[in-house]
């Protein structure tokens, strides 16, 4: 796992010692909104989260766990984008970022980067990520980077919540409407 440039921003590889910069932006009561959990109790906590994440896979293997977190160069970081990437070429994205820092790019800029790499580093062909139906800023960020809502028989197989939506972005089907 590398880190990653996108414009001026850098996705550096999460490692347990990013909890401390990272809790401040983890602790924002807005961000859980649209989360399904709560923010980190305690830096201390948040670090042992990132040393296991820092193993890259899951404990099977069967998974990479991928997290990179994005700072404008020079500055403390301003959030994180995830992916895990499944034997069968499927990667599901997440990202969070700083309520702080809303607006003005960073998102876009970091999930394009990460989107662009794994189809290259992974052999990633179709993304996937779930969003709440009211969470219209992500919604739009998906869309600006290319997916699309799913369609019923793309659920099939899905557990969402009444209030989830799935997003896709199949690079097969891309390619086969060339």
């Amino acid at each position: 796992m590398r880190a990653l440039a996108a414009g001026n921003l850098v996705l550096e590889p999460l490692v347990a010692a990013h909890a401390e910069a990272m809790f401040e932006v983890l602790t924002e009561p807005e961000l859980y909104r649209y989360l399904d959990y709560p923010p980190p109790p305690t830096v201390e906590h948040l670090a042992g989260v990132y040393a296991r994440l820092e193993a890259r896979k899951s404990p099977d293997g069967s998974e990479h766990w991928l997290n990179w977190i994005v700072r404008p160069l020079g500055q403390p970081p301003v959030g994180y984008v995830q992916a895990t990437v499944t034997s069968s070429g499927t990667a599901w994205i997440g990202y969070v970022f700083s309520k702080k820092h809303w607006g003005k790019g960073y998102a876009t800029h970091a999930v394009q980067a990460m989107l662009e790499h794994l189809p290259l580093e992974y052999g990633v062909s179709r993304f996937l990520a779930t969003v709440e139906a009211e969470n219209e800023a992500s919604i739009r960020l998906l869309g600006r980077v290319g997916f699309r809502v799913a369609t019923g028989m793309e659920l099939e197989g899905h557990e969402l919540s009444q209030t989830e939506r799935l997003f896709i972005r199949d690079l097969r089907t891309a390619q086969n409407a060339l």
